[in-house]
């Protein structure tokens, strides 16, 4: 990309000084003619004042102007005789056509010549001629055309060193984009591609970066889905595996109930199935009105055999009225399920659940008496925080859950450790 920009560039100037240059230096050439010319009448028409009728007879002595160098005077008689001065001994055509009452200039052979005629009375008594080379008008025109053509190279070179300058300016964020893209496309979400100050190329790096940025978060949400379901299937798959082990020691006769058992304990496991898809796929709708009674009647179905096995029980207590909390059901039955499967793991003594009013809210408390929460607020809620005595995932989960349907979930006492659902609530 870089040489075809110089390359470009360099055409283009080279095509731009050849059309102007050249035909400049053509006029420059006629131009200096002409100037040689007009300077070779100047002084043959000034001779003809010095050179009168008697010179031409050989009564007086004729005395030429001093011409340059390069330049020749020679005066003719009227029969087209030199009688002084330089130049061929008869006349030529200049000279004849001077003699003829009219002033005439040549350019054949290597002079130019320019000739007047001396007229006397209305007569053409002779002619005075002047005559340079032609090489001296040559070397003035090719002194100049040098000029120029040096000026045409350093152009040129000016022109290849700026656009050698521009190209590596336009062509470096682009080789740093495509670096970035292999990266992108080799699976490093974390490359970020840097501004170039060019609005089209930072458009560009623009869309890559929040490409990036998109599949970055969207990784991360397929991996805190895999992680969250993980979790929140690891305890209704450990009570049905209990279960159908319990069924293998079963008697006969008590082999329906134990089915039943495993029955529901399979539906548990599809509707946190569903509840994770659900969750994962849809918005959160605000709109839908939490049906707080049977939310707790769920609770209690799904947790009391696992608290019976542990021998711990379940209380469950729902204040009068309560208002109704705007919240969908999968969220915040995973959030619970989170609470009371961390009670049961890290607590002691009995489980409560308790619902309130809390004002403009609609609050839902999960507490046990065990020996409580030793980890500072600000990493409890972190996902897979150093030093947690868990998987570091499930809080984490909760609390994204309870924020993603406009509430909070909170630590309101270390000890014993009471964890608070902040659910809004809508008030006429």
């Amino acid at each position: 990309m870089r040489r075809r920009i110089v390359t470009l560039a360099v055409l283009a100037a080279a095509l731009a000084i050849s059309l102007f240059g050249i035909p400049f230096a053509i006029g420059l050439a006629r131009s200096y003619t002409a100037d040689e010319r007009a300077e070779l009448s100047r002084l043959a028409t000034g001779t003809t004042v010095a050179v009168g009728p008697a010179q031409l007879t050989g009564g007086d002595p004729i005395e030429l102007p001093r011409a340059e160098l390069d330049m020749t005077l020679g005066v003719y008689d009227a029969a087209g005789h030199r009688i002084s001065g330089r130049g061929p001994v008869h006349a030529d055509g200049a000279v004849r056509a001077a003699l003829r009452g009219s002033a005439a200039n040549s350019s054949t052979g290597p002079d130019i010549v320019v000739a007047v005629p001396i007229a006397d009375n209305e007569r053409v008594s002779g002619a005075i001629r002047a005559a340079t080379g032609k090489q001296v008008v040559y070397r003035r025109i090719a002194r100049t055309w040098l000029i120029m053509l040096g000026a045409a190279l350093l152009a040129i070179g000016l022109t290849a060193a700026l656009a050698r300058r521009q190209a590596r300016r336009l062509a470096r964020p682009l080789e740093e984009m495509s670096a970035d893209a292999q990266r992108l496309s080799d699976g490093d979400l974390s490359v970020r591609t840097r501004p170039s100050r060019i609005p089209e190329i930072d458009a560009v790096a623009a869309s890559l970066n929040a490409t990036a940025e998109r599949l970055g978060a969207l990784l991360a949400r397929e991996r805190a889905f895999s992680a969250d379901a993980s979790h929140q299937l690891r305890t209704p798959l450990t009570g049905l595996r209990l279960t159908l082990e319990a069924m293998r020691d079963t008697p006969a006769g008590a082999s329906e109930e134990a089915i039943a058992t495993a029955i529901a304990a399979t539906k548990r496991l599809q509707t946190t199935i569903d509840d994770l898809l659900a969750l994962a796929r849809d918005l959160p709708d605000r709109s839908k009105t939490l049906n707080t009674k049977a939310l707790i009647d769920e609770i209690r179905q799904n947790w009391h055999s696992v608290l019976a096995a542990h021998g711990r029980p379940l209380r469950l207590t729902i204040e009068p009225d309560p208002p109704p909390g705007h919240a969908s059901t999968a969220a915040v039955r995973q959030i619970l399920n989170v609470l009371i499967d961390n009670a049961v793991r890290h607590g002691a003594g009995p489980i409560t659940v308790s619902v309130r009013d809390a004002g403009d809210a609609l609050a839902i408390d999960v507490a046990d008496e065990g020996p409580g929460v030793r980890q500072p607020p600000d990493t409890l809620f972190r996902r897979r925080a150093a030093g947690s005595t868990g998987h570091g995932i499930g809080l984490a989960m909760a609390r994204s859950l309870a924020e993603a349907e406009g509430g909070r979930l909170l630590l309101t006492r270390p000890v014993p450790a009471t964890f608070t659902l902040l659910l809004p609530v809508a008030r006429d």
